[in-house]
Parts: structure tokens; sequence; C-alpha cells
């Protein structure tokens, strides 16, 4: 197991960062196929399915798909994926399970990403974010990403007539 960081939740369990495993296929499918319609709200307008899950967790090859994840004595908390392009940018997601959402989880995710993303090379990280979701919208301020652009409810860009917001972080090439 390739642990990159541990970090305490903020009900002080201790939550290993990591890069995920094919062994970890199961706890992966139960995290996405059992998030709640409030979560699912602000990712897409239909649920994972498990197959889904799986063809997501092969695409990982550490070349143009990462992936961090956060678990807690086995179980899968949450996710943090950055899927690259060709243009020397990435953009990322995060996932956390409604069990541990507010405990600085996604927060740590996506801090390790984006050190990764930094010794990668990578010079711009984007995220797309229903301008609803405070949550998202504070953990990815708080490391640094600025909105770019926002995309009115009619463009119905996450499947719902929603406002979407794109956020950006540019880093440093050194």
């Amino acid at each position: 197991m390739a642990v990159i960081s541990e970090v305490r939740s903020g009900n002080g369990r201790k939550i290993v960062l990591r890069f995920p495993e094919k062994g970890d296929l199961k706890e992966l499918k139960r995290l996405y196929t059992t998030l709640s319609d409030r979560t699912m709200r602000y990712l897409r307008p239909y649920r994972f399915t498990e197959r889904e899950v799986e063809v997501m967790l092969n695409r990982v090859d550490f070349r143009n798909v990462f992936s961090i994840v956060a678990e807690d004595d086995g179980r899968i908390a949450g996710e943090v994926r950055l899927i690259t392009h060709e243009t020397g940018s990435g953009e990322i997601g995060i996932v956390v399970h409604d069990d541990y959402q507010n405990q600085g989880i996604g927060q740590a995710l996506l801090r390790e990403m984006i050190n990764l993303a930094r010794k990668k090379k990578i010079r711009k990280l984007i995220s797309f974010i229903n301008e609803k979701n405070s949550t998202a919208m504070h953990v990815f301020t708080k490391e640094g990403f600025e909105m770019e652009k926002r995309f009115p409810p009619s463009m119905n860009l996450m499947g719902r007539e929603e406002s979407v917001v794109k956020l950006s972080l540019h880093l440093s090439s050194g």
C-alpha cells in the first residue's frame, strides 16, 4: 500500500491518504453507489453504477489519470481524481462519502492532489462545481482556486438547470 500521508478527520479518526489499488474495487463501488441524493445533486443527475466505478478505477494509469483515496480503517471515505489534458492542464474532482463530509477529508485530498500535480509539472488545475455546493466552493477556494467562468443555468452543464462555475488554480512551473 503506497501511503502518501495520514491526517486526522474532524472527529479525530486517523485517515490514510494513498493511491488506489485493484483490491479497492469493492470499497470504491460502495463509496460511489451509496452517496445520498443530497450529495448526488451536486455531482450529476443519475447515480453511479458498479460497472462504471470499475471502469473508472481501470482508467487510473498515473500518466493521464491520477487518483488518491482516503481510507478509514479499511473503508474508503473519499477520492480525488485528476484527468490531465495535452494542454498541460488537468481537471480535478473530489467525492467524499456522506458519512465523512465536513471533516477536512476533501481538503486533505485536494491538497495532496495539488502536490502531485506540481510534481507532474501540470501548469493549471480546473474544476467545474455546482455554484450551490458551498462546501466544495469553500474547499477549492481555500486552496487558492479562483472563479474563471460562470455558466448560467440554461447551459445545463451538469445535467441540471443550475449555475456551474469553472474554478482554476495556476501552478508555478518551479
